[in-house]
Parts: structure tokens; sequence; C-alpha cells
């Protein structure tokens, strides 16, 4: 600036000041932001010498310096628009325009007010087309106004000089409330228009104390319009009131908002705003605020809002007993926005004060001490914690709040709160249903068990009319929320145990469809069809008969799949629902009906049947001209519904009368409510009996027909449960059936022999055939029903193979009389109907085995080379290529089901004729390329059948067929309906019997090897995948051990070596089945958990009682594995040699764990892995040949000890045990390890004194067990006397259990013989109360474990591991040994070790667990969980976090003078630590700087900043200290200019004239000088400070450390200054 004022003066000399300006307005050379820093300087001297101006030139000279640099500089500045590019250099040319604009408006003087007018309307226009934009949602690039931003600062220096201006303009009354609506629209999160609004103008504005209220008043009808708004419009509001507290808070010139209902509405939304923390502290802020104002003020207050009522209360004679309740809730707010649950937790209990605020109604002026609402808040904000302990502990909260103690609250908002936040959480948040520590598995979680007791205590409260809108508004929620499998298991659980309430109707049903069809359908078989079973006994309970129609009932019951366990007959769900369906069937609506009045009402359900039935069967005008077949979704519901309604009848009756009156009964003509199938169905009959002959009959009418009696069939079903179900609707449904069979038969012949001619036919092939298998499983044999059936499938056979036969002459001869497509289609329909008979035969009665001789000519018009490929003349026939798609894997598909069939016929009859099998397994891979679901299924099936007739041909053909099964696996692997068949397959392709005794190093045993190893990884993410392989190869491995092999000695011997030497070729595998146990995420192990709860419900929930077992469960591995080697001990002596490579293997499988991870948690991979490992060694013991148990008895010690869990060593002293007791000459080494192991760790020394304890109880012989005692005695008594307290109470127990047995035994002479026993048992009185010793005694595995009676498989799998802490996921029941193949266990005489435990002892203990701690202590594991898990006191002291609230309104952006500016100190407190030089000290330091609010912290270079260790220290508390940068070679002149600001020099240090800190009084602006951790405060400093000070101590110690000494005087000056203030 001064070469240019320097070059206008060298050209004109003696100018004035205006003229200057006037010269600069004309200098082109000149850059913007240099012309407006130059006219600010003149105008400057223009102020000063504007006497000696004209004013005239003075006036024109302004106003061309607005009009041509100030308004067009202002609108160039662009802080917010899109598109523009943002420069650093935009804010200082904001702030010099306005000064310069300012300025030029003072010099105008009276003449200003044009001018102000002129900006007063650029602002107003610059705002109105802001707000235009926000309100239509987008920005743009208007360059004749100003940028918001712009706007708002230049109204800012207008109200800020508006006193200095000469002239009096009230600009402010017209831009008021276009800032108002700026603030309404402007953009929260993107702009800081807001906070500038809030926090500059709006107070400026309300100085003016003539229109203060019209202007508080507005703004208060803003925060009602604020509030109605969305997060960003709540946020604005929290702001403005924050920001004008001091208007809304008290005064006398003030707008009292805490006299306002919306102010607290408004309070408890800001608590909750999830989307901004800033926003949570600010909301806080007021509710302290404002309670300290309302107690303060000594006034009553009375504040009602329009939704909730009365919300908040106070009087002062009331006050005592408010204010600890508001404080109780303003300590849980605060302490819920802390994420550590240690310092939430201590909070929690003073909720009871809350609840009990919340139940007190005062007599006085009426009203509760807490309104309900702020308790919601409360539960509402926990649901939001990061910790899922927070969320289940304020769930549980609600569930288990005493309703009948606050009757009051079910009106206040109350059933809203639980249909909607708590209903959401439940649904929601699986997280809740994990079970927690201590928790048996298969137990409900505690959320579950809430749930039914709050329901029921709701409904309690409620009316007869706000129970049924509750219990409607439960399952609109339910259907609402995307809720998972687990949540939803437990709410309709409770939802079906609920006392009866008839509330639901047809709507309700409806949506009970909807959250069946999908939320339901994608989860686990076992959890959807207990969820489908708790909505059926829901209905059963819920539903108002008066409300709901039989149309509705019927849908909704057809809707819950029988596939997945539910509403199948025969269990007890399908009784509860038929039972219901009879007594309140005559009372449902019919929507049907036109009758307003029903002239016989106890007819009125059999009237709704006969008439579902005439609708399931009619048949609409475009089904009638139409080919496509009808759905069977309506026949589904009608037959569900009939048999309901027939089976309820009987029962209810059967409760009614004797057998023989409800026979009389049933068929008289009596009461017209009786219901019976064969009237009920007769028309369906009817149709079906007319359909061969009646010609203008329309197909889809017996299609529709024969869907029906295909439904009552399978709805009906097989089962012995459910032919045990009802006799009577047995014998009804089979008459129906006779009456119509033969004419049925005959039709399905026909249709499948004659009348197959268009594509649309393929869906009828299937119905018919489906038709024929049904007809023979519901007449298995024995009956004139069944010789009908039979007499239709054999000319079915017939024909078929007729049309087979001639297919190549057919097409020839019908060439121009039906096309090649109506041929293929024939062929397809004969073929489908073959493979149906096939499967019959196969798997059907044996009543239908004859027909395996008809099916023999079979084999000769088969054409497996020919294919089933599209005709030429399909597009003609307008044959899409996916629905010739669909025909092809059907016919593939029946093509090999019958191929099947022929090779399972005894003797391969028909092989020749089919092709060499070499050719038939080629041919079916190949046909793989273009199958797809059930047709590569059974492709897969064949190829297995094919197998053993293939491999002695050598090995390529198999490796090709397991090739081609595992690709077939792959693309199979997210098909859920056919994945699991063809794993089954591919198992039973890749480890057939016959590959399973494949040489070494072959290309089969190298496949099998490695699809072993792949199954396991896949076992890892899919349950049961594993099972497959285990239950199969296992199956096969103990055939070999069977009594059935007896019979030919030569050829049992040779199968037998065959499966040992399979067994021993595949040790990996058994050994990875030995360990096997996935680890599941949190997620999926809940489910497992809930599917274990499930379970153990039994026949209370149906699907247990469809369902019996579950194949899939992991632990069966292991169980597979056990079973076979304990099915080994009758041919022990061939299987040795695999038996004892087994145990080598697994010692070595230990010792490989061991050696990678030497120390692990309890239930950690480790821990488990090596507990499997040894619960399998245990197994094998009784194997264990004595050679083999020599070499490996000292590893075992040694094992001892590593550093195992408590349940690993158990069972490797168990082992130990059986192996020292089996061989007696292997005890020298318990001998030689008490005399010499005294170098070894503590645990093994207490092993073996375990050890021997119990080996003497083991001896049966009376005179080895006192000749082993008389070795023990003195071998432990050493050990007695130790130093070590572990090792010392170990042995005096083991002394004490030897010296009572040998009493108890009378072995007196023994006794005598260690007389000087006596004394140090004797001693064992000094430690009796120690706790140690006493948890001792009480230990299980010492008092209780007897180790050969008790060794039994459930003593090793699930007494043991459950006594031990072992995670309950890891027991197994031996229920599962016995589900489990191979099937050893109906004989347990033979077996080496019981399936039971014959003692019932271990089974009476409980959980003790202990472990080896430190150098040998142990200790209770549990103490410590007991501890944390306490109850915390619901009064006294707790921790609190400091918030710092005076804070939250000091924003960065609410002070337009320096945009990066830090958070605003209030005091002048300056540390300087130029001369520390450790990020460590300086880290701390800048922590307690920012803690106690130190305006300045010096450094000596930024980079400490930069310093992970300096961060560390900090916690990011350098983003709120306000951190200058000052080198120690600089800090002479800083602290001199500090000084000439006014600054007290004070240095930290020990010298000859130091003050004593106690005794110095610190000035308000004060420098503190931090010297070097070593040399301190150079003297050349020291004697430019005013004062050092130094720090009285006691110690010996020179000095403290220099950030500790630093924090000191801090305090001690912050201290001073709490005081002053």
């Amino acid at each position: 600036m001064d070469s240019i004022l320097l070059k206008l003066l060298q050209r004109e000399s003696a100018v004035s000041p205006v003229q200057l300006i006037q010269n600069l307005l004309k200098e082109p050379s000149c850059s913007l932001d240099d012309r407006i820093e130059a006219l600010n300087s003149l105008c400057s001297v223009l102020e000063s010498d504007a006497p000696g101006c004209q004013h005239d030139q003075i006036l024109t000279v302004c106003e061309e310096v607005i009009n041509t640099i100030c308004i067009p500089s202002l609108k160039a500045v662009n802080t917010s628009r899109v598109g523009k590019t943002k420069d650093s250099s935009q804010p200082q040319r904001l702030h010099a325009a306005c000064e310069l604009l300012i300025r030029c408006l003072g010099l105008s003087g009276s003449h200003s007010t044009e001018l102000i007018d002129s900006v007063a309307l650029l602002i107003d226009a610059s705002l109105r087309t802001y707000c235009e934009e926000q309100r239509l949602g987008y920005d743009s690039d208007h360059k004749d106004v100003l940028d918001v931003k712009t706007a708002v600062e230049v109204m800012n220096y207008l109200l800020k000089h508006e006193s200095n201006l000469s002239t009096h303009h009230e600009f402010e009354t017209q831009l008021f409330p276009r800032v108002l609506d700026t603030l309404e629209h402007s953009r929260f999160y993107t702009e800081g228009t807001s906070s500038r609004v809030v926090g500059i103008l709006l107070p400026k504005f309300l100085s003016n104390a003539d229109r203060y209220q019209e202007r508080i008043s507005a703004i208060w009808d803003l925060l009602l319009r604020l509030k109605t708004g969305g997060h960003d419009a709540v946020e604005k509001a929290f702001l403005l009131l924050c920001g004008l507290a001091d208007h809304f808070f008290g005064g006398t010139c003030s707008f009292d908002v805490t006299s306002q209902g919306e102010f607290w509405a408004l309070l408890q939304v800001g608590l909750l705003t999830g989307t901004n923390a800033v926003t949570r502290k600010r909301a806080m802020y007021l509710l302290k605020r404002a309670i300290d104002t309302i107690s303060r003020c000594d006034r009553t207050v009375t504040c009602a809002d329009a939704n909730v009522g009365l919300l908040f209360w106070w009087s002062p004679a009331h006050a005592a007993q408010l204010m600890p309740v508001w404080q109780d809730y303003i300590l849980i707010i605060e302490t819920l926005e802390e994420n550590q649950v240690h310092v939430v937790k201590p909070v929690l209990p003073r909720m009871k004060t809350l609840i009990t605020a919340m139940a007190t109604v005062l007599p006085d002026p009426g009203c509760l001490l807490l309104h309900p609402s702020w308790l919601y808040t409360v539960y509402r904000k926990a649901f939001t914690h990061d910790n899922k302990n927070i969320h289940r502990w304020a769930l549980l909260d609600i569930l288990q709040l005493d309703l009948a103690a606050s009757p009051h609250i079910i009106t206040m908002g109350f059933t809203q709160f639980i249909l909607g936040p708590v209903m959401s959480k439940l649904l929601q948040d699986t997280s809740l249903y994990n079970r927690l520590e201590g928790e048996k598995l298969g137990s409900c979680p505690v959320i579950g068990q809430a749930i039914l007791p709050f329901l029921t205590k709701c409904l309690d409260m409620l009316g007869s009319a706000e129970k049924v809108q509750f219990m409607q508004d439960m399952i609109t929620a339910v259907c609402r929320e995307p809720c998972g499998a687990v949540p939803l298991l437990y709410v309709t659980q409770a939802l079906a145990s609920i006392p009866p309430v008839p509330t639901w109707g047809d709507a309700t049903l409806a949506q009970i469809r909807q959250v069946v069809m999908t939320h339901v359908m994608t989860n686990n078989i076992t959890l959807r069809g207990a969820i489908q079973c708790h909505f059926a006994q829901a209905i059963c309970n819920m539903a108002d008969v008066e409300k709901v129609s039989l149309q509705q009932l019927a849908g909704t019951l057809a809707c819950l799949e029988r596939e997945d366990g539910c509403m199948v007959r025969g269990t007890g769900l399908w009784e509860q629902v038929s039972r219901w369906l009879t007594e309140h069937g005559d009372h449902l609506l019919d929507l049907s009906s036109t009758q307003t009045v029903d002239p016989a009402p106890e007819a009125h359900l059999r009237r709704f049947l006969q008439a579902g039935v005439q609708a399931a069967i009619q048949v609409s005008p475009e089904e009638a001209t139409g080919n496509d077949l009808p759905g069977r979704s309506e026949a589904h519901s009608i037959a569900m519904l009939l048999l309901l309604a027939v089976d309820g009848q009987h029962s209810v009756r059967q409760l009614a009368g004797t057998e023989e009156q409800q026979e009389t009964a049933l068929h008289s003509d009596s009461p017209a409510g009786v219901l019976s199938l064969e009237p009920l169905l007769s028309s369906v009959a009817q149709v079906l009996n007319s359909a061969r002959t009646h010609p203008y009959l329309p197909p889809a009418k017996a299609d529709r027909c024969l869907h029906i009696l295909s439904c009552l069939m399978e709805e009906h079903g097989t089962s012995e449960m459910a032919r045990g179900c009802c006799a009577s609707t047995t014998q009804q449904l089979s008459q129906v059936l006779q009456s119509c069979l033969e004419e049925t038969l005959a039709f399905l012949v026909q249709k499948l022999t004659a009348e197959i001619t268009k594509m649309a036919d393929i869906g009828r092939v299937s119905m018919y055939t489906q038709l024929l298998k049904q007809f023979s499983a519901f007449y298995p044999g024995g009956n004139l029903a069944t010789n009908l059936v039979l007499g239709s499938l054999q000319t079915l056979v017939e024909r078929s193979i007729k049309i087979l036969d001639s297919q190549d002459s057919q097409v020839v001869c019908l060439s121009h009389q039906v096309s090649v497509v109506q041929s293929q289609l024939s062929c397809l329909a004969a073929m489908r109907s073959l493979s149906c008979v096939c499967e019959i035969v196969q798997t059907g009665p044996a009543a239908y085995r004859g027909l395996g001789e008809v099916l023999v000519g079979a084999g000769r018009v088969l054409r497996l080379q020919d294919g089933f490929g599209k005709p030429a003349d399909a597009d003609s026939e307008h044959v899409s290529r996916e629905d010739w798609g669909r025909a092809v894997c059907l016919y593939v598909e029946s093509q090999w089901t019958v191929v099947d069939f022929l090779l399972w016929l005894p003797g391969h009859r028909v092989c020749h004729a089919l092709g060499s099998p070499a050719e038939l397994l080629t041919r079916a891979m190949d046909n793989t390329e273009v199958a797809t679901g059930m047709a590569a299924i059974q492709l897969m099936r064949t190829m297995e059948r094919l197998i053993p007739l293939v491999h002695e041909a050598g090995e390529s053909m198999c490796v090709a067929a397991i090739d081609c099964a595992w690709k077939l696996v792959q693309d199979f692997y997210r098909d859920t309906d056919h994945f699991w068949p063809v794993m089954y397959s591919f198992v039973g392709i890749t480890f057939h019997p016959a590959l399973m005794a494949a040489p070494a190093k072959s290309t089969v045993l190298l496949r099998q090897h490695q699809h072993a190893d792949e199954l396991f990884a896949m076992g890892e993410r899919i349950r049961g995948v594993t099972n497959i392989l285990l239950r199969h190869c296992c199956g096969y491995w103990a055939e070999g051990c069977s009594s059935d092999l007896q019979t030919d000695a030569a050829e049992s011997a040779s199968a037998l070596a065959v499966r040992i030497s399979s067994a021993t070729a595949h040790m990996d595998m058994i050994l990875e089945a030995a360990t096997f146990g996935p680890h599941f995420k949190r997620n999926l192990r809940t489910e497992l958990d809930t599917i274990a709860y499930v379970k153990q419900l039994g026949n209370k929930c149906s699907v247990n009682e469809a369902y019996k077992s579950d194949e899939r469960d992991d632990k069966q591995v292991r169980a597979c594995i056990v079973n076979f080697l304990v099915s080994i001990s009758r041919h022990q002596e061939q299987w040795t040699p695999f038996l004892e490579l087994l145990f080598t293997r697994l010692v070595e499988k230990d010792q490989e764990m061991t050696q990678k991870v030497h120390r692990y948690h309890l239930n950690a991979y480790p821990h488990r892995y090596k507990n499997r490992v040894w619960q399998v060694v245990l197994i094998i013991m009784p194997y264990i040949s004595e050679t083999l148990a020599g070499q490996y008895v000292d590893h075992l010690f040694n094992t001892l000890a590593a550093e195992n869990q408590i349940s690993v060593r158990y069972m490797v002293e168990w082992c130990l045990l059986l192996l020292l007791h089996k061989y007696p000459s292997l005890q020298q080494h318990l001998w030689d390890g008490l005399r010499h192991d005294s170098d070894k760790r503590i645990g093994i020394m207490a092993s073996q004194m375990e050890i021997t304890a119990h080996l003497g109880l083991l001896l049966e012989d009376k005179d080895e067990q006192e000749a082993f005692f008389d070795k023990a005695f003195p071998a432990v008594m050493p050990w007695a006397l130790v130093p070590h307290f572990a090792v010392r109470v170990f042995a005096l127990s083991a002394l004490q259990w030897m010296w009572r047995y040998c009493q108890e035994q009378g072995f007196t002479g023994l006794m005598e013989k260690h007389s000087l026993l006596r004394p140090c048992l004797d001693a064992k009185e000094n430690i009796t109360a120690n706790k140690v010793w006493k948890k001792l005694t009480e230990n299980w595995y010492i008092y209780n474990f007897r180790p050969r009676q008790d060794y039994s498989v459930e003593t090793i799998f699930h007494s043991l591991p459950y006594l031990s802490g072992i995670t309950d996921a890891e027991w197994i029941s031996p229920n599962l040994f016995l589900q489990s193949p191979p099937a050893i266990w109906q004989d347990e005489r033979s077996k080496p070790l019981p399936l039971w435990n014959p003692r019932d002892d271990l089974r009476k203990c409980v959980y003790s667990l202990w472990k080896i701690k430190g150098p040998g202590i142990w200790n209770r594991l549990d103490n410590k969980q007991e501890e944390s898990q306490a109850e915390p006191p619901a009064e006294g002291n707790v921790q609190k976090k400091i918030i710092t609230w005076r804070h939250t309104l000091e924003e960065p952006h609410l002070n337009m003078a320096d945009m990066h500016i830090k958070v605003v100190r209030k005091g002048h407190l300056v540390v300087v630590a130029s001369l520390i030089d450790k990020p460590t000290n300086l880290g701390g330091l800048c922590r307690t700087c920012e803690i106690f609010g130190v305006s300045t912290l010096v450094l000596g270079s930024m980079k400490y900043v930069e310093d992970k260790t300096f961060q560390q220290l900090s916690v990011s508390s350098q983003g709120w200290v306000n951190i200058q940068e000052v080198r120690p070679g600089e800090l002479p002149e800083y602290v001199e200019e500090m000084r000439r600001q006014g600054y007290f020099l004070i240095g930290v240090e020990q010298t000859a004239d130091s003050r004593n800190l106690t005794e110095f009084t610190f000035p308000d602006k004060s420098l503190l000088l931090l010297g070097n951790e070593k040399e301190g405060i150079p003297v050349e400093l020291i004697h430019q400070l005013d004062v050092c000070v130094e720090i009285p101590q006691q110690g010996i110690c020179r000095s403290l450390n220099v950030h500790v000494s630093g924090a000191l005087l801090i305090w001690e000056y912050t201290r001073q200054q709490v005081i002053k203030d």
C-alpha cells in the first residue's frame, strides 16, 4: 500500500484525501484487495481531516466507493455457493470490505440514510433469495445478490456500528423477520449460517428494549415451528435456546420458557437426538439451567403439553421431594452419555428413585411426582448406548416394572411406548437374547422369560376396548418391524401363552400371514416351525369369533407350513386347533353368505365347508377355455379345514361319550351340525366318477378335484402319528377315496398315456404321478383298494412301455396328424409314469414289489443315447426355451430314475440292455451338464449305484465321477432346496464302500483326503455338512465290528481287514473329527442356543413332535467317532495297531497345540481342542497295551507340568490312573516323580498327589491296598512340610484322605507304623479356617470322583466338562450318542465302558472350578465374576465424569473475527513449555492445560503435536488448546513482548529468592515459564522474570517431574481465580 501511495503522491503534489481516493478508484494497475486496503487507510485519514474537506465531495466519493468497490467486492465474496472455489483470502476481503462500507457510511453523515436503505435492500434481497433456494432445494449462482454468510456479516457490521452512524435508522425492523426466515430455512450441517445468526445478530436485535417483547415472542414462535420439523430443525431450536438462554431464563425483561409445556416436550426430544451429541448436551444444559432457575426463583410452575398432559410441575412446598428426583434424573441422563460400563452401571440403581416418583401421586396438587414420559426418555436413551448390556438392563427394567403400583401410567402414553420403541428393541436386537454367563444351554434367556408376565400385566391393567386395540397394535408392530427369527420366537411364544383374550379379527390374521410369509420363511427350519406353532396357538387364544371369518382363518392356517413341523396331523397343536375350530366354528363369520340371520347356526361350519368345496372346484370362464393347470392354494386351505373340523368333532365327541355312541351319532341323520367327509366331498367324487366319460367337463374342474384329493391325503399323512390321530377320519377319507378310486385311477392312466399333448400339460404330469404315489402310500396293502391301485399301475407301465417302444414309428406314421412336440410330450409322460412306479416299488409299501417284474421291460425302451432335444416344430407351437428346458430336466430325471431302479433289481438283470456300467456312468456324467434340481440329484444317485460296478475296471472312471459330483456340490452351494440331497449323494459317491479300500497313494484316496478336508472347512460355515461325512464313514467302519460278519469266518476276516485298512488310511479324517467343533459368530451362537431351547420344550412345541432329532448338530461328529471306537471292542485284537496309531497321533496333536500356545484362557479354542483330544484318549484307554503305555507314561506325567486348564489336567490324571491301575509295573514312575520332581512346576506335584490318593482306592485287594499306602505315606509326607502353601495344602489333603480311608478299612498296623503322620494331620487344624482349604475339601474331583466306577461316556463328555467349567457348547448328552450312528448301545455288556454313569454322585455335584495362578495359588475363578456381577447400591456416591456445559455454547463458528479459533478461555494464564523436549511431559501438560482452561500453551516446536507419544497422553486435548510455537532461542524476545502486554512473568524454579507456592498470589494475567527436565530455567531467562515460585516438599528427592510441577501451579492459579470469581 505504501508503494501505491508514494506513486500517487509523486504524480501529484498537495492533493487532498478525497482526490487521492478518486485517483485510486481510477488506478487500473491495483488489485482489488490492495485497493480496498488503501481505501480503508485513506478513509481513516479522511475521518480525521473531514472538517477541512467539502461535505459534498466526501458524500460523492463515499457513494462512489460504496457502489464501485464495496458492493461489488461483497458480491464477489463466496463462502458457501456450489461450484465456486473457496480461497483463504475471502474472509480477509470480507472484513476489509465491511470496514470500508462502515467508514463510508460514517463519512456520509446525515445523508447516509439512502445509502443504508440501499444496503438494507440488498441484504433483504439476498436473504430472500437464499430462503427461496432452501425451500426449493437447490443452490444457484446469483451475481446480483450477496452470499448468505456475507449478508449476515454485513448486517452484523451495520448493527455493531449503528451508534456510530450520524443518522438514526431503523433498518433492523425491516430485516428482523427476514433473519428469522433465514434461520428457519438454513441448512444446519452444511453451513454456519444458523450459528452466526444466533450468536451475532439476534442478541443485537434484542438489545432494542422498545421491541424486545415483540421480537422475543417472534423467536418463540419460530421455536415452536422448529420443534415440529426434522432433525435439522430440532438442532437449530436447541442452538437458538442455548444462544439466547439469558433471555429465556429469568431477568426483568425476559421471556420465561419454563412455564411453556412445549419447552419441556422439546427437551425430551433433544435428550434423545442420536445424530448429534452437541444437541444432546445443549438439551442437558437447558434442563439443568431450567431446574436451577425454577428452584432459585422459588415459584410454582405447571406445564401441560397437548399430547401427554401435565408434563412438568414444580412447587416450593414440594421442592424437597422434587429436587432429589430431578438430580437423579440429570445424573442418569449425563452418565448414559459415557461409553464406559463401569461408569454407567453404578448409576443405574438410581432408576428406582424415578420409578418410585412415577408411582407417587401427591394429594395436594393431585399429580405425579414425575411424569412417566421422562422415564421413557431414560429408557430410550439407554437403547442407543454403545454397550449392549445397557440395552438389556433397560429392557429388563421395563419388563419388570410393577404396573400394579402405577396403574395411572397406562393412560399416559405407556402403551404407545411399549408398542413403539420397546417392541422395536425386542424384535430387532437379537443380541438381547444371548445366553449369559451361568445360564444353562437350552434355558430361556431372561428377556424371553420376562415378556409373558409383562404382557399379562399390561392386559390386566387395560379395559376391554384398550385390550383389543393393544393386541391388534402388537401384531401391527410385529408386522412393521424387520425382526429376526430369535426375537420373533420369544415374542410369539409370549403371545401363545397369554391367557385367552378374544381381540383379533380378519385384519390381524392377514398381518400374521404377512409376517409368516416375509419375516419367517428364510430362517432355520426349527425356528420358523416353532414361530408358526406359536402363531397358531395365539390364534386359538386371541381370535374373536365375531370378527374372524372362516375364509381368513383357512387362508392363515394354510400358510403355516406342514414341512416346517407346524400343523402336522397327530401333533398336540393339530389337536388344539381342531378342538378350537369345533367349539367356535359355528360362530365364525362367513363372508360368502348373503343371509343376515343364520337359520341353523349349529350347521354353520358344515355349510361353509360345503360351500368351500364347491368354490374350490368351481371353474372360471378363463380356466374353462384355457390349458393351464389351476393353482392348489384354495384346495390346500379347504382340505386342511376339512380335516381339522372332522378331527376336532371326533375329539370333542370322544370326551362326551363312548365309542358306540360316537359311531351311532356319526352315521345317524340327526344333528345337522355333525360333520362327515362323505357328504362334504360328494361333489368331488361325483366329478371324478364322470371325468372319463363326460365329454364337456372342463379339464380344469377335474384338476381342481384332484387337487383336493391330493391335499387331503397330504394333510392326512401316512406316518404312525398321523394314522393314530383319529381312526374315524381315516375311515371316512378312505371311503371317500374308494367311492371314486376306480374311475380316478382310470382317468389318471388315460391322461398320462393318451392326453398329454401341450406344454401346459407338464404340470399335470407331475400332479398325476404324485397322486399315484399318494394312493399307494394311503393303501399299503391288504384290501380291495390296494388291488385297484396295483392293477392301474400295471396298466400304466404296460401302456407307457408301449408308447416308448413305438416312439420312432409313431413319429413317422403320424407326422401329418401329430406334431413332433406332441410325440415328445407323450414320451415324457410315459417316462415320468415309469419313474413314478419305480419309486413306488423301490420305496413304497411291500405290497407293490411285484410290479418289479413288469418294469423289467422298461430296459429295452430306454434311449439314453438319444436325449430329449428340442424338435424343429417347437417354435411353431410357441414353445419357449425355458419351458422346453424344464421338460428336458423332467425327462432326464425320470429316465435315470428308471435306470437306477433297474440297477437296484437283484442281479442287474437288464444291465446288458442299457449298456456297460462304464458307458452308463459316462452318460450320467454327461447329462449333469444340462440337468438341474432333482434331475441332477437323481443322476448322482445313479452314479453312486454304478460306482461298485466300475471301480474294479480302473480308478479313472471313479475319479471322474468324484470330480463331477464335487462340481455339482459347488453349483448347488447356495440352493437350499437341493443342497443337502446333493451333499448326501456326493459323500455316497466319493466315500462309497467300494472306494474306501483304495490303495495308498492312489488317486481315489488322494481325492478322498482332499474332499474330506474341504468338507471339514465347509462344516465350519454350514452346520451338518461334516455330520454327513462322519455318519457315512463311521457306519462303514463299524460294520467290520458287528456280529453279522461272524457267519463266514474267512469272509468276515477279509472284510474286517479291509475296513481296518480303510480307517487307518483315513486317520487324518478321524483325528479331525475327534477334535471337530466350529467357531460360530455371536449371532449364530444365539440362534443355536435358541434352537436348543426349542428342543427342550418337547411336545409343547409341535415342531419337536414332527422332527424328533437334529441330524445337523455339530456335536454328532464326535459322537459318531466315539460310537465307532467303542464298537471296536468286539475285534479289539485286530484293531490294536490302528488304536495304538490313533493314541500316538492324539498325543502328538496335544503336544503340537502345547508348543503352539503355551498359555490359554478357559474355553479358548486351545482349551477346547485339547479337551476334545483327551476325551478320545480316555475312550481308547482300555485298548492300550502295556508296551505302548510304558512308552508314553513319562510323556503323560510331563503333560501335567505344562500350562493346562483344570479339565485337561483332570483327564490326563484320569488316563494315568487307568494305566497305573491296569499295569502295576508302571507305578514306579509315580514314586520316582514324588521323590525327584521337586524342581518342576507345582502343578505336577499337586496332580501326582491326587493320583496317589485316587490310585489307592482303585485297588481291589486289601493287601495290595495296604502295601500301596505303606509306600504312599512316606512319599507324600515330605511335601506336607514344604514352604509353598499350595503344595502343602494338597499334600495334607491327600494324606488326610488316605488316612481316613485306612481308618475305614481297619488298617491298624499300617497306621501305627506311620503314627508320626498324626501330628502333621493335626497341624491341618491351623489352616482349617483358610478359605483355600475349605474350598479344596469341597472339591468334587477329590472327594466325589471315582476313576473306575465313574468311567463312562456320560462322565467323559458331560459330567466332567460341566463340573470343570467348560462351556456347555462342549457338553454332549448321552442321548446324542444313542441318536448317532453307528447304533451300538442296544447291548452295553460287551462295551469297554457304559454309556450312562451307574453312580449318581457326580450328577449331584455342582460346578466348582479351580485354576493355578502365578506361583501356584489355587483360587476360585468365579469369585471375580461374582464380584463383578454384584448389584451396585442404589444410594451413595458414584463415579461421574465432568461435562463442561459452559463450553457447549462457545463454538468456533460463533466468532467471525477468527474462523479457526480454539475454544475461548476465560482465564489469562499462558504456559510456556518451550524448554521441555520430552513428548510424554508435553502431552500430559497439554491435557492439564485443557482441563483447567489455560488460554495459551507455548511449545518449542509444533512437531511435538504430531508425535504419537504426545497424542496418547494428550488424549485429543491438543484440539481444544491454543498452541503457539516459540523456539527456545526466541524466548527472551517473547517474554519481553508478553511483559509489554501486561503479563506477570513467573518461573517454576528453585532459586535463592524463589517464593513459596502456598504464599504466592497469581495475578490475572500470568505467564508461567517451565524449565527443562534436566537443566531447569537458564540463568539469563531467570533474570527476565518477575518472580520464581517453588513447590514446598517434605521428601528427600530434589524435585518433581516438570509436568507435575506445572500441573500444581496451573491448579493453584485456577483455584485462586475460582475463589476470586
